[in-house]
This record gives C-alpha cells, sequence and structure tokens, in this order.
C-alpha cells in the first residue's frame, strides 16, 4: 500500500503548464510570426500573385467554354493597348467574362502588364495559338504569357494538348 501511497504523492507534485503561460506563449509566437511575414512579403507580390491567378483562371474559363459549348473559345492580349478579352470564334467576337463590367480588362486599371498573346482552344480543350485552329502548341514552341507589376514578373506555360496553365 505504501507504494501506491508514492505514485500518486508523486504525481500530485509534477507541475505542468498553466492555461494562462500557454497563451502568453500562443500571443508571443503570433507577433513574431507577423513580423517575419510583413518583412518579407509586399503587397506589390501579394496583387501581381492575386492578378495572375485571376488571369489563369479566366483562361481556364475559355478553355472550359470550348469544350462545353464544343466551340471555339479564347483570350487575347493586345500589348498595345493593354487590354486583354475573352472572345468566342473569332478574336473581334469578344464577350464579357463573368464577374467584370466590360468585355475588355484593361491591364492598367490592374496595375499589371502582360505580353501579347492570343490562345484558342478547339472543342477538346487543345490550346492553339492561331485561327482557324491550325497551328497547336507544342512542346518545342511554348505558348509563354508574362504579367509584370512594378519590380516583379510571372511566366504562365500554357502545356501542349492539355491546355493547364501553369
Amino acid at each position: 500500500m505504501q507504494r501506491g501511497q508514492a505514485f500518486t504523492q508523486m504525481y500530485r507534485n509534477q507541475r505542468g503548464f498553466t492555461l494562462i503561460e500557454i497563451i502568453a506563449v500562443l500571443v508571443l509566437m503570433g507577433i513574431v510570426t507577423a513580423g517575419v511575414l510583413y518583412r518579407t512579403v509586399n503587397s506589390d507580390q501579394v496583387d501581381l500573385m492575386a492578378h495572375t491567378a485571376r488571369i489563369r483562371n479566366q483562361i481556364r474559363y475559355a478553355q472550359a467554354m470550348a469544350m462545353k459549348r464544343s466551340e471555339i473559345w479564347g483570350v487575347k492580349c493586345d500589348g498595345g493597348t493593354d487590354t486583354y478579352w475573352l472572345f468566342k470564334n473569332t478574336t473581334s467576337n469578344s464577350v464579357q467574362l463573368p464577374g467584370e463590367k466590360d468585355a475588355t480588362i484593361s491591364l492598367e486599371d490592374l496595375g499589371v502588364s502582360m505580353s501579347s498573346f492570343s490562345v484558342y482552344f478547339n472543342r477538346l480543350g487543345v490550346p492553339y495559338k492561331s485561327y482557324p485552329p491550325a497551328q497547336p502548341v507544342t512542346g518545342d514552341d511554348q505558348l509563354e504569357i508574362t504579367i509584370s507589376g512594378n519590380a516583379e514578373s510571372v511566366i504562365l506555360f500554357v502545356t501542349p494538348q492539355t491546355g493547364l496553365i501553369q
């Protein structure tokens, strides 16, 4: 019986961290993490990544519409006017992208610039560089889209055959 009492006595004398100590450590870790993130990521980089993701999704939308409707859909960027747009069948037949107020999107309003390009998707979602689809995107001549903001730039690649945008 003495042995059991000694074990109980030893267990009662052990101390752990209190709830207040744990909360204090978590608050300090949060402050340090916020300071590190503030110094490593600036808002220009975040804006560029957000606009890049937006443009990537809009190109994917064109591909999805081409496969859904069995028509030619695509996206064109005109470097001269700093605009880009979604189109159906021909680049002159612009279609308003979901969530946009105009059929053409101004790159100046977004605060970015983009290289000139045209990408067409056929009913299978295969990317092409010209209309009518006669020149598919190939591994040797891959379609690259450069998006630039302030001092940073990002390159999107349209994968041959699948149209995956990386």
